[in-house]
């Protein structure tokens, strides 16, 4: 797809986004399978994949056109991407839905972002792709809240310690 500036732009941001959400997601998997929280391990590698299929739709969308190269501070959020999970909300002994709140919450945010950028471009092409890529993830958001409303509520003792400290008096 030969663009303007601004969809090479929008381009390069869809790129870094879904890679990081990738990557994030990987690094999680990999992070709670080591603590033996196999069934959270396994729904974070399910996001990895889903956020290299995204990955590799924004690639062809591209393959035509010479991304620019934005330095970190150029691109357009505040610290990190809008789909890449904060470490610091992830828990080694979170349930799965824990871990279906954090996805859904960065899908949306997400989708935010894309809905974001397709309004506040003047370029018709690149607001059609942003626009297609909001909804993709609403999509996703969608299906995560439907598995989400089908699990119970979680264990308010989730995160007691099964093995305290013991300090001697």
């Amino acid at each position: 797809m030969t663009g303007s500036a601004e969809l090479q732009r929008f381009l390069a941001h869809a790129v870094e986004l879904e890679e990081e959400a990738m990557t994030r997601y990987q690094e999680l998997a990999e992070a709670l399978r080591a603590h033996n929280n196999l069934m959270v391990a396994e729904f974070f590698e399910s996001m990895a994949e889903e956020a290299a299929k995204h990955l590799a739709e924004v690639r062809e969308a591209a393959t035509d056109d010479a991304l620019p190269r934005l330095a970190p501070w150029e691109f357009d959020w505040p610290a990190e991407a809008p789909e890449s999970a904060s470490y610091e909300a992830v828990h080694y002994r979170m349930d799965l839905r824990q871990a279906l709140e954090l996805a859904l919450a960065n899908e949306r945010s997400a989708g935010a972002f894309y809905a974001e950028f397709a309004a506040a471009t003047d370029d018709e092409a690149t607001a059609r792709l942003a626009a297609s890529y909001a909804d993709e993830e609403a999509e996703h958001a969608r299906r995560l809240q439907e598995r989400l409303n089908e699990l119970p509520p979680t264990s308010p003792s989730q995160f007691e310690d099964d093995d305290p400290a013991h300090s001697p008096e």
